[in-house]
Formats: structure tokens, C-alpha cells, sequence
């Protein structure tokens, strides 16, 4: 249920500081109470522009708003400043939007532990970290300012971040699927001691699955988001600012860099490196390794080339 708001405008002028450009209008004394989709924008609406649309200004100056976020070719027009609007001109008004949305209309949970989760005695445990209805933490390191949401388990080989978000039914830090044979073909377990370390501001869905380290560890970087139902093995090292998206696989000991893209259903077979700014399509089986930049599809996966004109 969407609660409203009454928030002043100069709170989130004050929050925009270092992202604003210019404000033009009279902001004082002006309150916004929700955000809106751009069919249900009233006055009381913190709307904005998404820089890709060929006319921006027009929608400026028919919007119902009273407030506007927009980028540096909106002009505050005669028509916007006898409709007594606020404009606030930012660079990207989509990151502007998402972060005053995050701090001031999302409903965060309170801090705190749930009664009925299990907290190994010795887990270190951050400040302002919520942790829902029957989860378990085992002995390992949760850092400050975190959600951990109902039913998930963590083990004790997890180091975790700062402003993470961990959704239900999440297992992070399990032992890893590793086998090796004996000479009459029966499996024995690889012994699987690494670590799950896992950065700052990171995602994880719900449901997804994130193996320790075999004898190395598993590593996941700042900024990743990882959505519902993924897998990831033991051994992987993740870059920066990764996007996997729901229902992927990734088998162990790959090398992922910084801002790759991983679609959904895609997997990627071990040992393999996806260079920086790579992107997997949707349903790609990845069996070699893709290079920086470059956008994979298919089964086996190839480079997608672009049609010359």
C-alpha cells in the first residue's frame, strides 16, 4: 500500500545539492507527496523527464506537476514560470529521480532482528542492519546498513558489505559442487574451505544461490545486482557494477569484469573470462571467453555482429 507523503521540497533540494545544476522557481513553501507513472501526474507529483524524449519541453509545459526534474534543454520558459512551476535541472534526471526516490518514498524496514531468526553467537553483525522471519546467520561478518529479508541462510564463510540487500530464500556461502573420482570411479567431495566475500551496495535475489570458494574464494564486487533464482559456483570473481539477471547460471572459476550485462537464462560454462562491458544475451550458452565490449548470443554463443548500412 502507497502511503502518502508530505515532504518539503527544500529536503530534497538540500539532498540534490551536489547533483543540481540550476533551480529555477519559487521553492519555498512547496510540498510533494508521491511519486508518480507519467497518466497519474497531479500537482502534488515529483515528476520528471527522461532525457531520451524528443519533446521535453512540451512535456514540461503540460505536465500537472508543480515540480519537474529535468536535463539542461528543458528551458523555464515564460510558460513554466507563469504556471508557478519549480524546475530543477540535473544531468541525469532518471539517476536523480531513482536516488530522491530510494531516500525518501521507498518504505525501508526498521533495524532490527526478528524473533524467530537464528544468529550464530559470535556473527559480526553491522549498525542499522534489519534481519527478517527465519533466517539464519551463522558465524560471518554482515556489514552496516543492510536488509537481509526472511528465510535466507548464511554461512559462516560469508563477508558481507555495506548496504546490501539480500531478498528471501537467498543461500550465500554453501559448499561448493566439486568432485574428484578414485581409480574406481566413485566421487569424492573436493573440500570446499574458501570464502564468499561480497561488496558494498550489493543485490541479491531471492532464491539465488552464491557458493564459497573452493581453496580460493568466491568474490563479488561493489554495486553488483544479482536477480532471483541465479547461480553462482564456487570460485568466481566478479567485478564492479555487474547485472546478472534472473535465472542465470554460472558454473565455477570464471572471471566476470566490471559492468557486464548477463541476460536471462544465460549460462556460462567455468573457467572462462567475460571482458569489462560485455554483454551475454538472453538464453546464451557461453563456452569460450567473450572479450571487453563485445555482445555475445546464442547456443553456443558467437559474437553478435552489427549489420553495415
Amino acid at each position: 500500500m502507497t502511503v502518502e507523503k508530505n515532504i518539503d521540497l527544500k529536503d530534497i533540494i538540500s539532498f540534490l545539492e551536489s547533483e543540481l545544476m540550476t533551480v529555477y522557481g519559487e521553492p519555498d513553501s512547496v510540498v510533494v507527496r508521491h511519486l508518480k507513472d507519467p497518466e497519474h501526474v497531479d500537482e502534488f507529483t515529483l515528476d520528471w523527464i527522461n532525457p531520451l524524449k524528443p519533446d521535453k519541453q512540451k512535456i514540461a509545459e503540460t505536465s500537472k506537476a508543480k515540480v519537474i526534474i529535468a536535463d539542461k534543454e528543458v528551458v523555464f520558459s515564460e510558460t513554466l514560470k507563469n504556471q508557478g512551476k519549480v524546475l530543477l535541472v540535473v544531468d541525469n534526471p532518471k539517476l536523480a529521480i531513482a536516488k530522491v526516490g530510494n531516500e525518501f518514498f521507498v518504505e525501508k524496514p526498521i533495524p532490527g532482528i526478528h524473533p524467530s531468526a537464528v544468529i550464530h553467537p559470535d556473527a559480526q553483525i553491522g549498525e542499522n542492519v534489519f534481519i527478517g522471519a527465519n533466517t539464519i546467520i551463522e558465524n560471518c561478518i554482515i556489514g552496516n546498513d543492510s536488509i537481509i529479508d526472511a528465510n535466507v541462510h548464511i554461512y559462516s564463510s560469508v563477508i558481507m558489505g555495506n548496504h546490501c540487500t539480500v531478498k528471501s530464500g537467498a543461500v550465500l556461502g554453501g559448499m561448493g559442487f566439486g568432485f574428484e573420482k578414485d581409480e574406481n570411479g566413485n566421487l569424492f567431495r573436493f573440500p570446499q574451505i574458501g570464502n564468499l566475500f561480497i561488496g558494498d551496495y550489493v543485490e541479491i535475489g531471492a532464491n539465488t544461490c552464491i557458493d564459497r570458494g573452493a581453496l580460493s574464494d568466491t568474490v563479488i564486487g561493489d554495486y553488483c545486482k544479482i536477480n532471483n533464482l541465479c547461480h553462482i559456483a564456487h570460485n568466481n570473481v566478479i567485478g564492479r557494477n555487474v547485472v546478472i539477471t534472473a535465472q542465470v547460471n554460472i558454473s565455477g572459476s570464471n572471471i566476470i569484469e566490471d559492468d557486464v550485462w548477463v541476460a536471462p537464462n544465460a549460462s556460462i560454462r567455468g573457467w572462462l573470462t567475460m571482458g569489462k562491458g560485455a554483454t551475454i544475451g538472453m538464453g546464451s550458452v557461453v563456452t569460450k571467453d567473450v572479450p571487453a565490449g563485445e555482445t555475445w548470443v546464442g547456443n553456443p554463443a558467437r559474437k553478435l555482429e552489427k549489420n553495415k548500412q
